[in-house]
């Protein structure tokens, strides 16, 4: 079979590498064939030593892994290489890189068929695995047994199955098998590489297909038993704001979200988001002084300037309709809370401890106003 793929090698362009046996091998192949515009082009060079790149220009990175970046592009460029189960988790591998490793043999020790096929500069179609007739037929299917080697490969299937939800591809019958005894093995990855995977579900056109399938395959129950409800849509776009959703659906508690966060190791604005969209979930009363203590607890009423990115995050929570009183409400009771400063009372006959209290009461005033005034009643 021969592709034009004339783009694919339009990065490695500026040098001459004629004599270098190289192929895109992996996802761009894959998304080449469905008619996906890869974003990330991954090239194996075949026959060659590490002085071959390097007279080239090419720079090693890594001391272990036989991976150059092209003197002008830096894009990444890998001998063919072969590996070896040393220990337990996803980098327990002793890697082999040497010109007798044949391009099958690398490929071989890919994840799916569909990802185990190469493109020559030529065109050429390399696909011993059949990856070509699965990528028709829809099927996620496991390249080799070595596949139960390493268990990060049990969420990448089910993250390219979502990742492919509109090709409707489903997962082999027999790798579904696999995948499922290898389920405990989850506990040997790092947190940081199955937050990657799960972020990138969540980032999906439907993160609920990718999430209902960790759940079938008991995969939640493994990394995370505590979420047990999953959406049966979900109407935000940023990662925050789907983990907000994706809480709220399971009535998780204070305590609940801090052993999450501690667990998977969550950023800083990433805690903070949850945490704010979770005060502000429980928080059913209107009354002003609610109001106040709510936006007290969560600093909105010091002197600093209000985070415009978390603000961003909380206002998708609209579209979901998962806070008892709009966001859009919260912000205007922010910003009219805050327009009371000491310089607003400064004139008056306070002093001391006094001048905290009256600030209060003033607050209280005006939100009083605010939130009695027509169209401010939660939903409207």
């Amino acid at each position: 079979m021969q592709i034009n793929c004339s783009e694919l090698f339009r990065p490695l362009l500026g040098i001459n590498l004629s004599q270098l046996n190289i192929h895109v091998v992996g996802g761009a192949v894959r998304d080449t064939l469905l008619g996906i515009t890869p974003k990330d082009i991954d090239y194996v060079v075949i026959g060659a030593t590490p002085d071959c790149l390097l007279k080239l220009g090419f720079r090693q990175i890594g001391r272990d892994f036989p991976v150059f970046l092209h003197p002008k592009s830096h894009v990444e460029v890998a001998l063919a290489r072969t590996e070896r189960k040393t220990s337990s988790g996803h980098k327990g591998f002793q890697i082999f890189s040497d010109p007798s490793v044949k391009l099958e043999t690398d490929l071989e020790r890919r994840d799916f068929t569909i990802n185990a096929m190469a493109l020559s500069r030529s065109g050429q179609l390399t696909d011993p695995f059949h990856g070509y007739k699965d990528l028709k037929d829809r099927i996620l299917r496991h390249v080799s047994k070595a596949f139960s080697e390493d268990p990060l490969r049990v969420l990448r299937g089910v993250r390219f199955k979502a990742q492919l939800n509109n090709y409707h591809f489903k997962i082999a019958e027999n790798t579904r098998n696999l995948m499922i005894t290898m389920i405990k093995q989850l506990s040997e990855l790092s947190v940081e590489r199955i937050n990657v995977e799960i972020d990138k579900i969540l980032s999906t056109d439907d993160p609920t297909i990718g999430l209902n399938e960790l759940e079938s395959l008991a995969i939640l129950k493994q990394i995370a038993p505590e979420i047990k409800s999953i959406p049966q849509i979900f109407y935000t776009t940023s990662l925050e704001a789907r983990c907000i959703e994706w809480m709220s659906r399971n009535s998780a508690t204070e305590d609940c979200i801090k052993s999450i966060c501690n667990r998977f190791k969550f950023s800083n604005h990433r805690k903070e988001a949850l945490n704010v969209a979770l005060s502000l979930i429980r928080n059913t009363s209107m009354t002003p002084k609610c109001v106040i203590d709510t936006m007290t607890r969560l600093g909105w009423l010091r002197g600093n300037v209000p985070d415009s990115k978390l603000d961003s995050v909380l206002m998708e929570l609209d579209r979901a309709n998962i806070t008892p009183i709009p966001i859009e409400h919260w912000f205007k009771y922010r910003a009219i809370a805050r327009s009371v400063t000491a310089k607003t009372i400064s004139n008056r006959e306070i002093t001391g401890a006094s001048f905290g209290k009256a600030i209060y009461l003033e607050r209280l005033k005006v939100l009083s106003m605010a939130i009695s005034a027509p169209g401010t009643a939660p939903g409207l």
